[in-house]
């Protein structure tokens, strides 16, 4: 099913998008718009748009220009692999500076549920916000089921892990990762633009604990100004790994210290992963 397929057959009450021959001759004046978004990723090809897949970027895009009936271009805090979660990712748009801000929450939600939902509309202060630039930091969470026998109802949500995993050890490995440090280890690097100045892996990690929530259930909880490409996932790996005990958790610093992403530790599966939180100058760190 191709990506407008999807969309006439999931999507109601739409209204034609203008042309750019009719937005030119309009010319609305502009606002920048800011919403907080969140969407279970098992439906979508990731974040980021592409030819012939449903992306959430997509989706949206085509939805805000149709219910707005002006183009957009979406900045965002994080782009978000295929079959990952967002509880708090926070975008940002132009669009004509009539629009009822709380109408537009309301068409997206009617339009995109169940998959996307968003959870706060407003204009954006100071007018030249940028979702990307502006945030400060970012929050994932990545829940890991350790019980000897899977739970389907966290299939898409959660990763299973059968084998009995250390807390305690698992804990012990985020130690080093605390603090500014050089993540090469754990980021996969994206194809380069030949020329392209080389992006720096450096990153800084406010906070990385695991919380054993009962019942089996293991969630990781990890705070940053930014992160590279698939560096969660692979944390979780590794930390997976000292839990099960193949190897000791004083192998974190040397990882890191290596820069050698070779570290022979699977990356975590997608469905686990959750983009938690978006923060911004002066707001407050949600529950």
């Amino acid at each position: 099913m191709t990506p407008r397929q999807w969309r006439a057959s999931n999507w109601s009450d739409r209204l034609p998008v203008m042309t750019p021959e009719q937005t030119a001759l309009n010319e609305p004046a502009l606002r920048r718009a800011r919403l907080r978004v969140a969407y279970h990723g098992a439906a979508f090809k990731g974040w980021a748009i592409n030819n012939d897949i449903v992306s959430v970027e997509g989706v949206l895009t085509d939805t805000i220009s149709t219910v707005t009936r002006h183009p957009v271009a979406i900045s965002t805090a994080g782009r978000t692999d295929a079959g990952v979660h967002a509880r708090g990712q926070v975008i940002s748009f132009d669009i004509p500076a009539d629009t009822d801000i709380q109408s537009l929450m309301h068409r997206i939600n009617g339009m995109c549920a169940p998959h996307i939902a968003v959870s706060e509309a407003q204009w954006a202060e100071p007018a030249d916000f940028d979702a990307r630039r502006d945030a400060v930091w970012r929050r994932y969470k990545y829940t890991v089921i350790n019980t000897p026998q899977p739970d389907p109802l966290s299939v898409d949500r959660a990763w299973h892990v059968r084998r009995p995993l250390s807390v305690p050890l698992m804990n012990l490995a985020c130690d080093p990762f605390i603090g500014e440090h050089d993540f090469s280890a754990f980021c996969r690097k994206l194809d380069q633009i030949p020329g392209a100045p080389i992006p720096s892996m450096h990153r800084y990690i406010y906070e990385a604990i695991w919380h054993d929530m009962g019942e089996g259930v293991l969630v990781f909880d990890i705070r940053a100004n930014a992160f590279c490409y698939q560096m969660v996932r692979s944390l979780v790996g590794f930390m997976v790994d000292v839990g099960l005990k193949r190897r000791p958790a004083s192998d974190a610093r040397a990882v890191l210290l290596a820069k050698k992403r070779d570290h022979g530790s699977q990356v975590a599966p997608p469905q686990g992963l959750v983009l938690w939180e978006v923060s911004y100058e002066g707001q407050k760190i949600r529950p």
